[in-house]
């Protein structure tokens, strides 16, 4: 399965007093995962939502392991466990500047046309995202 590693680094504002990273930015911080696999898959987001479709979420878990903190620079890795034109699953594990695995998450979406009805994403679309899962499989 195609990974996908993006580094980021923690901002002031995605902390508690204590300076750890609030659990809120962890949701933030798959969407990003998520949104920079299909941009390295070839498919950038833009063009998914430009042709018609969002990926709404369906379900989401994340698992704390290890505190994050302010400033830190950490690497989120995305990896899509099943993608087809009607549903996509993504798992996640998110790394501290320690290289420690500190969250681990999954997300399932469900796609939906601009009327948030569920549809299926066209075939072009989906000619484009095979390219790289049957590279992987």
């Amino acid at each position: 399965m195609f990974n996908c590693s993006t580094r980021i680094r923690v901002r002031y504002g995605e902390t508690d007093k204590m300076g750890v990273a609030h659990h809120g930015a962890m949701v933030t911080w798959l969407e990003v995962g998520r949104v920079e696999w299909c941009r390295a898959v070839g498919v950038p987001y833009s063009e998914v939502e430009a042709a018609g479709f969002n990926m709404a979420v369906a379900e989401l878990t994340v698992r704390y392991m290890k505190p994050i903190f302010f400033d830190e620079k950490i690497t989120i890795e995305t990896v899509a466990e099943k993608f087809t034109a009607r549903l996509a699953r993504f798992s996640y594990r998110i790394f501290n500047s320690k290289q420690e695995l500190a969250v681990v998450g999954s997300t399932r979406h469900l796609v939906v046309g601009k009327t948030l009805i569920r549809t299926s994403l066209s075939p072009e679309l989906m000619t484009r995202f095979r390219r790289v899962l049957e590279q992987d499989a």
